[in-house]
């Protein structure tokens, strides 16, 4: 290797350095407004009317709105446990990714540690997605379950914010399944030398 390759190779490694040092910060302060948000909305869903907010502000879940204080608080805090549910598949996504570029920073890129953060991350990501399918359906007969028979709403609905965590949760998995290989081969090959 000549001097200037070895330079690039320096100046390549310092940017991947920095920069999966900042998004390692980055994804570390989304999440800390992830969980506050998360508590926020969760308490304050699951707290009797008044507290956080008013009895005619409304809840909305997938088509389905109702003002709180016409929603039982027992069905409130069902509402609550999805919102929940549904944070903290989130934050454990985010702090997967969180881990993986932590390890970049490391210049750990094809260590079992890091595989595994981007394959839990795909994993992740694809539960929240599921998760969020079904939340909508179940959110909304939780929110309605106090209402007449004709009166209950199952709806079901399907948009972009699904679909994207899906595909980009299934990229993240086969990504992680390639590199877990690449290093395989690589390992293969250090033995051969």
């Amino acid at each position: 290797m000549t001097v200037s390759e070895t330079a690039d190779r320096e100046r390549r490694l310092t940017r991947i350095r920095r920069v999966s040092g900042i998004m390692k910060w980055v994804v570390t302060v989304v999440l800390a407004v992830i969980f506050i948000f998360g508590v926020f909305v969760t308490v304050g869903i699951a707290l009797p009317n008044d507290f956080m907010f008013a009895a005619d502000e409304t809840l909305d879940v997938a088509d389905v709105e109702r003002t709180f204080g016409e929603v039982p608080h027992l069905q409130r805090v069902g509402i609550a446990a999805l919102a929940a549910i549904a944070f903290t598949l989130l934050m454990i996504a985010g702090w997967n990714i969180r881990q993986v570029f932590k390890r970049f920073q490391q210049m750990e890129f094809f260590s079992p540690k890091t595989l595994a953060n981007v394959i839990a991350f795909g994993t992740w990501l694809i539960a929240f997605a599921v998760f969020d399918l079904i939340s909508d359906p179940l959110g909304s007969f939780i929110l309605t379950f106090d209402l007449p028979p004709g009166e209950r709403q199952v709806d079901i609905t399907l948009d972009g914010g699904e679909i994207f965590f899906l595909i980009l949760g299934a990229l993240m998995l086969l990504f992680g399944w390639i590199l877990r290989e690449a290093a395989l081969i690589a390992d293969e090959n250090r033995q051969f030398v």
